[in-house]
């Protein structure tokens, strides 16, 4: 179950040696005496709770990753690294944003970050639920065998999960002539609270791939589409109409992450995002609406 102001969050006990066989970590058969030196078994992958592969939300879901050596003891500092990827009913796939693995604690424990921005269904308008294909999520490190999971992401049914904002031909920011997409994630949903914290991660679309938006990068690099990002601001407001002095800068983590405190919350949120000083639209309008929600059917991308 989901709460609000939450995200997912693995915990609890390492798998048994038969889930990890479930979820594609391996087949026992494979030996270190089959493997050259570079490639021998040396590590075993698991998720630390039997159900931590289950679900994940559109938005920030966190999965925890134990390291061990082949005698079960915990392995410290080590990096895994993370591959989402949605395998579409239509026949099409694509990747999320991500922020990788941390290294491994002293309890071999690795947290890894996603940011799904699809749901693995959605409901008609008749209510007939549609499914929109399926996410893995592998998990990989060198001398150790791949795990794999499978998550059903759902959408938090508080607030608006997700928007987008879209730069425009008059500026330049487009990919292919068609204007670039901007994901605009709100990871920490609340109930109505007058006085909020707004969490946000943003990120570009880029074919079927998602870069996280951070300064001193470049978007679309290496074509003719290639965007120097400078600058970046993010302003948040509960009142869509409030002067433009009014609107509370978000303060950015460097990893995709904004973050704000507003005042007067009740039903909605709004977010306007400038890049390199251009503004980034929604249709006519220059602003994302998050709004509170009683149930929503799953957005797609």
């Amino acid at each position: 179950m989901f709460k609000p102001n939450t995200f997912v969050k693995v915990t609890a006990t390492t798998l048994a040696a038969c889930m990890l066989m479930a979820c594609g970590a391996g087949d026992d058969s494979t030996s270190n005496e089959d493997l050259s030196p570079s490639e021998e078994i040396k590590y075993k992958l698991s998720l630390a709770s039997a159900e931590a592969g289950d679900t994940g939300i559109i938005g920030k879901s966190i999965y925890t990753v134990k390291v061990t050596d082949l005698d079960g003891l915990a392995v410290y500092g080590e990096t895994p690294a993370i591959k989402p990827m949605m395998d579409m009913t239509s026949g099409m796939n694509h990747g999320a944003p991500h922020l990788g693995c941390t290294e491994t604690d002293d309890h071999g424990d690795s947290d890894c970050t996603v940011y799904f921005p699809m749901a693995s269904s959605m409901k008609s308008e008749g209510g007939e639920v549609m499914i929109m294909g399926t996410w893995t999520v592998d998990v990989e490190l060198a001398n150790a065998e791949n795990l794999s999971f499978s998550p059903n992401v759902m959408m938090p049914m508080v607030e608006t999960s997700k928007a987008k904002l879209k730069g425009t031909s008059e500026t330049g920011d487009t990919v292919g002539g068609i204007p670039r997409t901007y994901l605009v994630l709100n990871t920490a949903p609340m109930m109505i609270m007058s006085n909020r914290s707004v969490e946000l991660f943003i990120a570009t679309k880029e074919g079927m791939n998602f870069p996280v938006l951070a300064t001193n990068t470049i978007l679309s690099e290496g074509s003719e589409d290639a965007l120097n990002v400078d600058s970046i601001d993010v302003l948040v407001s509960a009142n869509k109409d409030a002067a433009a002095g009014d609107w509370t800068e978000a303060t950015s983590d460097g990893k995709g992450t904004w973050t704000a405190d507003i005042e007067g919350y009740t039903d909605a949120f709004y977010v306007k995002l400038s890049v390199n000083g251009d503004a980034k639209m929604a249709n006519d309008l220059d602003y994302a609406t998050f709004e509170k929600m009683a149930s929503m059917p799953a957005m797609g991308h």
